[in-house]
């Protein structure tokens, strides 16, 4: 009944209310499960499918039609206060053989029918540490289907278990408790993820949110040194005690940062994101800069003390809290009138106290007025702002700022941006494809929060070896059979995306060719996050380490990446390619790979080949 019809698609509700969608092509069907909201009325008109729903109370009116950039166009409308939540349309039923696509990190490809992984069952679009992009789908015989949110702002992925099988849907959230404005979903088709992936960027490219490392180069200048620049962090012995209130013990190595930089010369890593949480001295940041570094500085504007509990708070934390004496008006006022909770921080009872979350929209002006006079003291060239980027966006409701998601997306954007007008590197925590446009690189991306060490965003110089490594790294951190490059596929070109520094390269020693191998793969340079004393012990592992994995990012870094594919059924030998021709052949295996072309490769080796420069040279 009803059909909506073109050349490659058909389109129609069926009697028992579910989806049911012909890819002509490939004479394939695909439909949904049934919907929890009654149809009340369903219209057949030229060129799109119209549909009233009741749901719960609220009238939902659907619109489908078929673009003719091709796939499928679904738009929502509503007006006035909507429940708490609206979860339609459908999701695709699954079925045994199905692999879930998920923008969990940089990408997760999860057999439907293994509930065990631990994915989220709840994801919120536009947040890194959930859902990094408004995205998501399925593999079924090769074939791909995705679904991308318009706006993510206001919805949520929802991975819920049906019969035995992970389904996945959008559930819409209100604006403030109205639907507010029209929400919109684009359904893609294609043989294989990659092509998937780029009608997708394709669509992206068309509302303006993929804007290129080399545009943004020419706005931000010093940009291009991040191009395969290794991400360190070198803490001195001291730095995890004084954080966390516990006792300061003698240092058995002092932090020399002109020492360790003639150490990182000599063994040959000469492209470096130095990154320092408490901060260098100019003179420290004029060496090196003059050594060609990136110099960055973390920051933050999501966290503040609360000015009633500085008392009891550990020193060191109160220093830091710069913005406490604008407390409480900067802070975040939840729909019930409470102040916002945010990071906890330890009191001089060793207990711990929680911080208020700050507003983004006074966070943007903070910005404006920290960051300029601090860059004009030391001369930094770039910056790491913490959380806000990777954390679910939330609505306030302060009399001073109040906010919608969308518009806490926008202030984020603006502070993101100010950083790079001023010429600033601009990094952010994790990320997400709705800050992509503004910000230079993420750290976090490639590693889910969920996946992680027990605490890894407390634990950034601890090491794990043998039977102390989580079990989580082995078996999903860094298992090729589920990562995939969904993020790369999409946005390779466009933002540098590295590893936790609680999930660095060097997390876990014996695993640092294997997180290299993922950097090879997918173009990706490496983050080291490690004390002065750490540094001093495993420096010659350590530069090892870089040499493997920044030779593809520093080729790639402005390529996009086009295509990727497994090599082996067991899915442990795979493939990547870019724009600018270049590929890479990973063996995740731990026996010899031989290719038929005459390619081997030992455990956890790569291959890099690229296309002959002018004159037959290779490039070096």
């Amino acid at each position: 009944m009803l059909p909506l019809e073109n050349d490659a698609f058909a389109l129609r509700l069926t009697e028992a209310g579910t989806l049911l969608l012909r890819w002509k092509e490939k004479n394939r069907e695909f439909e949904t499960l049934p919907s929890e909201y009654p149809v009340t009325r369903a219209t057949a008109e030229t060129g799109s499918l119209e549909l009233d729903l009741d749901c719960g109370g609220f009238a939902l009116h659907a619109s489908f039609t078929l673009p003719e950039s091709g796939g499928v166009q679904l738009r929502l409308d509503g007006d006035g206060p909507m429940p708490e939540e609206i979860a339609w349309p459908p999701a695709w039923k699954m079925e045994p053989g199905d692999v879930g696509i998920y923008p969990f990190g940089t990408g997760y490809a999860v057999p439907a029918a293994e509930l065990e992984f631990p994915l989220p069952g709840r994801m919120a679009f536009y947040a890194g540490n959930q859902a990094s992009m408004s995205l998501f789908g399925f593999l079924r015989d090769g074939l791909c289907v995705l679904t991308g949110v318009e706006c993510g702002s206001d919805a949520e992925l929802d991975n819920a278990p049906f019969d035995g099988l992970r389904h996945s849907r959008v559930v819409w959230k209100g604006e403030k408790g109205q639907w507010g404005y029209a929400r919109a979903i684009r359904y893609f088709f294609a043989e294989g993820l990659a092509p998937a992936a780029a009608r997708y960027r394709a669509w992206r490219e068309s509302q303006g949110m993929v804007v290129t490392l080399q545009e943004k180069c020419r706005h931000t200048p010093e940009l291009e040194k991040l191009i395969g620049a290794a991400d360190f962090w070198l803490w001195d012995d001291n730095n995890m005690n004084r954080l966390y209130g516990r006792p300061e013990e003698p240092e058995r190595t002092p932090r020399n940062v002109r020492r360790v930089a003639d150490d990182l010369r000599k063994l040959g890593m000469d492209r470096l994101l130095w990154n320092s949480f408490e901060g260098e001295t100019p003179e420290d940041c004029a060496e090196l800069k003059r050594r060609g570094c990136l110099v960055g500085k973390y920051d933050i504007y999501r966290d503040v003390l609360p000015k009633p509990c500085v008392d009891q708070i550990i020193p060191y934390r109160v220093k830091r809290s710069v913005n406490t004496k604008q407390w409480p008006e900067i802070v975040r006022v939840d729909r019930d009138g409470n102040l916002a909770r945010a990071w906890q921080v330890h009191g001089l009872d060793g207990k711990l106290y929680p911080q208020h979350a700050v507003c983004d929209i006074p966070a943007l002006k903070l910005t404006m007025e920290n960051v300029p006079p601090d860059v004009e003291k030391v001369g930094y060239n770039s910056r790491f702002i913490d959380v806000q980027a990777g954390s679910t966006l939330s609505e306030c409701y302060h009399v001073l700022h109040p906010a919608t998601r969308s518009d806490s997306l926008r202030y984020i954007n603006a502070q993101l941006r100010f950083l790079a007008d001023i010429g600033l590197v601009c990094g952010v925590e994790v990320g997400s494809e709705a800050t992509a446009a503004a910000f230079h690189f993420s750290e976090g991306m490639l590693s889910p929060s969920q996946l992680r060490a027990p605490d890894a965003g407390r634990r950034m110089t601890t090491q794990y070896r043998g039977e102390e490594i989580p079990p989580q790294i082995r078996q999903y951190m860094l298992n090729p059979r589920y990562r995939i490059p969904l993020w790369e596929l999409v946005y390779h070109d466009c933002v540098v995306s590295y590893w936790y520094w609680g999930d660095s390269s060097n997390s876990v020693p014996e695993l640092m060719p294997l997180r290299d191998l993922f950097d090879a793969l997918y173009g990706e340079p490496p983050l080291y996050s490690l004390s002065a004393s750490q540094w001093e012990e495993q420096k010659e592992e350590i530069a090892a380490s870089y040499a493997r994995a920044t030779k593809v990012a520093r080729r790639t870094g402005f390529a996009r990446m086009v295509s990727f594919e497994y090599l082996t059924p067991d899915r442990l030998v795979q493939k990547t390619r870019f724009s600018n021709g270049i590929s890479v052949t990973a063996n995740f295996s731990t026996e010899e790979y031989r290719s038929a072309d005459g390619l081997t490769l030992g455990k956890w080796e790569y291959a890099l080949e690229e296309p002959p420069a002018e004159g037959g040279a290779q490039l070096p």
